[in-house]
């Protein structure tokens, strides 16, 4: 009874919300969510959803402290440098929220491993750390039929989206078609708190949409861009229709549709 009453005085700010209630809460609690990386974006993005109240939160995180972090990193002190970075977020959130489970990965995603990480969770949060890592996770998520979203930061601008395997929506492909085949990372950009925080919480957003039901309201097809914190501070969202001829999605698509048709043959 004393951990119900706990749990209940965690939560109840929100709980309160008519759109989140007490029903959608206990949900939460056995929702499962893998965040590739503990980044600026991610930070924010784990806080949120550590604090909101998500039962089970995978973090692959491979990468230790650095200095050139804490501008904007926020899981992380001084003291931390040198330290894994998973093994620290899991640490602190657990802190923030001990009736979670988390647990952490200490290994870089590649083909070998992904699909054994992220298999049987609710929802992925995309994190690579190159564009071949991200196009891995687009593939791998289309794959296994996974909602994800992808959400980014550089300078003082940003955007989030969603790809919704189930609905078709456009893939990571079909936004950055000439991003398809890079391997290499472009390197440490410039960027601040501003436009990490505000990704994080955007891309967190699109996470509880589809966890606590509101799954039409998320971004797909388009993406929502911020622009520089310091100067315009304009929102406005980018249209993107799946693309027929992507060389991911579309391939994949066509498969899923096939394996169905043979699937319900075989059914009849």
């Amino acid at each position: 009874m004393k951990e119900f009453d706990f749990i209940n005085e965690r939560y109840n700010r929100q709980e309160n919300m008519p759109e989140w209630g007490k029903k959608r809460q206990k949900e939460l609690s056995s929702k499962k969510v893998v965040v590739i990386g503990s980044g600026g974006v991610k930070t924010t993005l784990l806080t949120a959803l550590s604090a909101g109240g998500v039962g089970h939160i995978r973090i692959i995180e491979f990468d230790r402290v650095e200095e050139s972090n804490l501008n904007r990193q926020t899981l992380f002190s001084t003291n931390d440098i040198g330290k894994y970075k998973g093994l620290v977020a899991k640490k602190r959130l657990l802190q923030l929220n001990p009736t979670i489970k988390i647990d952490w990965v200490n290994e870089k995603i590649d083909s070998k491993n992904i699909e054994k990480y992220i298999k049987g969770y609710d929802f992925i949060v995309e994190g690579g750390d190159s564009p071949s890592g991200r196009n891995l996770v687009n593939k791998t998520c289309l794959k296994l039929n996974l909602p994800f979203v992808h959400a980014s930061a550089q300078f003082n601008y940003g955007y989030v989206f969603s790809v919704v395997p189930q609905e078709k929506t456009a893939c990571f492909a079909c936004y950055f078609p000439n991003d398809h085949k890079r391997r290499k990372s472009t390197g440490a950009v410039p960027v601040s708190i501003l436009s990490t925080q505000l990704a994080g919480t955007l891309g967190a957003a699109e996470v509880f949409k589809w966890l606590l039901g509101y799954r039409r309201n998320m971004i797909v097809n388009k993406r929502l861009c911020f622009s520089s914190l310091l100067l315009s501070e304009n929102f406005e969202y980018v249209r993107q229709k799946r693309r027929t001829n992507c060389p991911v999605c579309s391939k994949i698509f066509k498969t899923s549709q096939k394996l169905s048709v043979t699937s319900d043959k075989t059914r009849n």
